[in-house]
């Protein structure tokens, strides 16, 4: 799975291709940006064993208890697009999960949680977002492993095909993207990029390296990423893209490259001392022993 790019792309246009997949109403286009992205960092299906969800549920199943079945967003509430996502064949997550630190909810669950298993409450009702007063639960579809965050979209916008959705940060709901295909893209780009592509760290500050990164290379375009104590912003190049997190702990700073040719163009552009990581897809037997730690491979 490892990125072999054919032609050069210039990330610091994404936001042109952003701004035209969030403009283009048809269902019919709706994961072409998704599926293209992934190829051009490298990700190809493995046909293998995958995460298995978008079919319906049956209530009647003995494998659910009474808490469990009350926790269970209902049918109508799950939007086209979630059920489609888990069917796509190049869905990154269901067949490559272990890129992804995070947990899916399949069905979604109810914020509030009847059952109790979930932490977030619902909207608050003094939220900018709020559609229906009347209904302030949020249908929490993925979460971080110790649900330290949770992503969700309204109960009052489930009626829409392709819905926005929504971040825990500290103790309000934020929005995180404009519609769950965008959301989905978003996430394989915090976690595909690293994988498949090769990563750099900087041996800076954060202050030294940030406004470098911010003058050569353009947004693009997402929402800030939300997780943990994150907020992280992408910054495009050619064939190549930066984030950059003004409020977390760890990689606040995070090259990645389709290429190493590509990545060492960036670090000459950029200056200064970096550490380069090639790529390290994680191991299909699931014995990968955690992210990245950033620690030096090589120095440039």
């Amino acid at each position: 799975m490892n990125a072999s790019p054919r032609e050069a792309i210039d990330y610091g246009r994404f936001a042109q291709r952003l701004a035209a997949h969030r403009a283009n109403q048809d269902p019919a286009k709706r994961w072409d940006l998704y599926r293209e992205f992934q190829q051009e960092w490298g990700y190809v299906p493995t046909g293998g064993k995958r995460w298995a969800g978008g079919d319906p549920v049956d209530p009647d199943d003995e494998e659910f208890d009474e808490d469990e079945l009350a926790s269970m967003v209902p049918p109508e509430k799950i939007p086209a697009a979630l059920s489609q996502w888990w069917k796509l064949p190049f869905n990154s997550f269901a067949d490559s999960w272990l890129m992804y630190w995070t947990n899916p909810e399949w069905p979604p669950t109810w914020r509030p949680d009847p059952g109790g298993f979930g932490a977030a409450g619902g909207l608050e009702p003094d939220s900018a977002f709020v559609v229906d007063p009347a209904d302030l639960r949020m249908c929490c579809f993925k979460y971080e492993y110790e649900m330290c965050n949770e992503w969700a979209y309204q109960s009052a916008e489930a009626h829409l095909d392709d819905p926005r959705v929504f971040a825990t940060a500290e103790d309000e709901w934020v929005l995180q993207a404009d519609s769950l295909s965008e959301f989905f893209l978003l996430l394989a780009a915090t976690r595909v990029t690293v994988a498949l592509g090769w990563t750099a760290y900087p041996k800076e500050d954060f202050d030294a390296v940030a406004p470098r990164i911010r003058r050569a290379m353009p947004e693009l375009g997402f929402h800030p990423w939300r997780e943990l104590t994150s907020t992280l912003v992408f910054h495009g190049g050619l064939d190549t893209l930066a984030m950059v997190d003004e409020t977390g702990e760890d990689f606040r700073i995070r090259l990645a490259g389709r290429s190493r040719e590509a990545l060492e163009r960036l670090i000459a552009e950029l200056g200064g001392k970096w550490s380069v990581r090639e790529p390290e897809p994680p191991k299909a037997d699931g014995d990968d022993d955690g992210e990245d730690d950033g620690e030096d491979d090589e120095d440039e």
